[in-house]
């Protein structure tokens, strides 16, 4: 049994806390004070109420949690394991938050990072004078596909195998994996930050897809996103070259990036995923037929999927002297089409303490963490 802390009040939150709760892990759920209405109805009932889909192999049932509070040193005083489970735009937030009452040694997971994420929440830390050992881990994605039916019960449609998990720093690391492991017998060991990073769908999927169906979701059509807004080659033809800037990577040394249909199908292939493009993955998913388009642009896909995705992920491929164009031209069309400069919300080089780092000095610091 692992002692662990959740931190966030959504939906993935509530889906990691229900989910290891009911695999017998010992789980305190903590959510800031100024949301403590999140948690409301789950400190009244004492735990929240899991469904799950039928062929995700997971275990549905009522979840009674160890702790739910919205006190951040009574959350993290006995957990050795930190999944930070909140959108990308609060991380920093969050960092100094935990920063005061973080332990050497103790694990930070994130899920997902997006982009440099744990170079941030380090660098935050660092910069307000806490140098305390942490190992920080970054999924590569959320490992639940999920959504509140209630305020205190969730529906877990997907679960994903073969997630990627790297560390930053991944030298010495490999106790850290086996213990996270142990919570997610499922995942894959990826070898740094950036695959892991780079590994995010959201960055490019969603993108791609809310681009693409723009007039749709501005007449705000009753579609289904992945079912009926996908049927299209020109997605396929984007991912493709979006995963030519992507895939650049591997030609560095120690770095190995899968195309994006391949990730989403290693990730969903015990629920049935099929095909060889990412359209007839996504086609091929019963999962996927739940979820609605969205009805307006002014959504998670975008607001922060572009300043928390592909941003940072153009940025990093310029620090390591790879091509962006796709990245950067579509992160300019959907600036203009959103009437928003996503540029002034982003994550920056700076933001994670590496600007001005080059190739060597970037890779050698993703290992060392120095």
């Amino acid at each position: 049994m692992e002692k662990v802390t959740i931190i966030g009040g959504g939906n993935g939150a509530f889906a990691a806390a229900s989910d290891l709760t009911i695999r017998g892990h010992q789980i305190t759920l903590y959510e800031l004070p100024q949301f403590a209405k999140n948690l409301e109805e789950v400190s009244q009932r004492g735990g929240i109420e899991l469904e799950a889909f039928e062929n995700n192999g997971l275990t549905g049932g009522f979840a009674k949690l160890y702790k739910i509070t919205t006190d951040i040193e009574e959350a993290l005083a006995e957990s050795e394991i930190v999944m930070i489970v909140v959108p990308a735009y609060s991380l920093q937030t969050i960092a100094e938050l935990c920063a005061p009452h973080l332990r050497e040694n103790q694990i930070v997971a994130l899920c997902p990072a997006n982009p440099g994420g744990s170079l941030v929440f380090r660098h935050t830390m660092t910069a307000m004078g806490y140098r305390t050992k942490i190992w920080f881990a970054e999924f590569s994605c959320m490992m639940y596909a999920c959504r509140k039916k209630s305020p205190s019960s969730i529906w877990i449609r997907g679960y994903k195998h073969n997630l990627g998990v790297a560390f930053f720093p991944s030298e010495g690391s490999e106790p850290a994996f086996e213990r996270l492991h142990v919570l997610y017998p499922f995942t894959v060991r990826y070898r740094n930050v950036i695959e892991t990073g780079f590994s995010n769908l959201n960055t490019t999927l969603h993108t791609s897809l809310m681009l693409l169906n723009a007039a749709n979701i501005d007449n705000k059509e009753d579609r289904l996103f992945y079912r009926e807004c996908s049927s299209s080659p020109s997605l396929d033809n984007l991912l493709s070259w979006l995963d030519q800037e992507r895939l650049a990577l591997n030609t560095l040394p120690d770095m190995h990036v899968l195309p994006v249909a391949e990730i989403e199908k290693v990730w969903y292939e015990h629920q049935g995923a099929a095909g060889n493009t990412a359209t007839e993955i996504l086609h091929s998913l019963k999962h996927y037929a739940y979820s609605k388009m969205p009805t307006s642009m002014d959504y998670r896909y975008i607001t922060e999927d572009v300043p928390f995705g592909l941003i940072p992920c153009a940025q990093i491929l310029d620090a390591l002297g790879l091509d962006h164009k796709i990245h950067t031209a579509l992160t300019n069309v959907l600036c203009a089409v959103c009437n928003r400069d996503f540029y002034q919300e982003a994550r920056t080089l700076k933001d994670m303490g590496i600007e001005g780092m080059g190739r060597d000095r970037l890779m050698e610091y993703l290992r060392y963490g120095c």
